[in-house]
């Protein structure tokens, strides 16, 4: 009878060392993720492929109208756009301003805030001071322009 009560003392520690094998172990196996930062997501999001308009607002007015049917497209330097009337020519060059890749400027000296860029949407704004109409009747409205587009 007393083997068996010493037998008893040893389970606890019995116990926590099986748990402790069983936690390094779970903690040997898991994979980490690699670190990717916030900009470079930016530019591999930007990236992706084709974006559509969701919505547009000039000065808070909704204006998704005058830009209906507009789809980007950016690849390492160039973007295209369908439907982007004067305000995104159809294609044109692009690059990063600054490391935080939140700043595109357009190869016309626009420069584009990334407001907010996920792998499903894709927020920007800038100010655009026109206001015209080309030969093809295209209009722009100057003011604070907000596009937001998803996949």
């Amino acid at each position: 009878m007393k083997k068996v009560k010493t037998a008893y003392r040893f389970l606890p520690i019995l116990f926590l060392l099986i748990c402790s094998i069983q936690l390094s172990t779970w903690s040997c196996t898991k994979k980490e993720e690699p670190d990717v930062s916030k900009e470079d997501l930016n530019e591999k999001y930007l990236k992706s492929g084709t974006w559509k308009l969701e919505r547009a607002t000039v000065d808070n007015v909704n204006q998704t109208n005058t830009y209906k049917d507009l789809t980007l497209n950016f690849s390492t330097s160039i973007y295209n756009s369908t439907n982007g009337r004067i305000i995104w020519p159809e294609e044109g060059s692009w690059e990063f301003i600054g490391s935080d890749k939140t700043v595109i400027k357009r190869g016309d000296g626009l420069e584009i805030t990334i407001q907010n860029i996920t792998a499903e949407k894709m927020i920007l704004s800038f100010n655009w001071d026109h206001t015209h109409i080309d030969t093809g009747r295209s209009n722009a409205i100057s003011g604070f322009h907000i596009f937001e587009f998803i996949k």
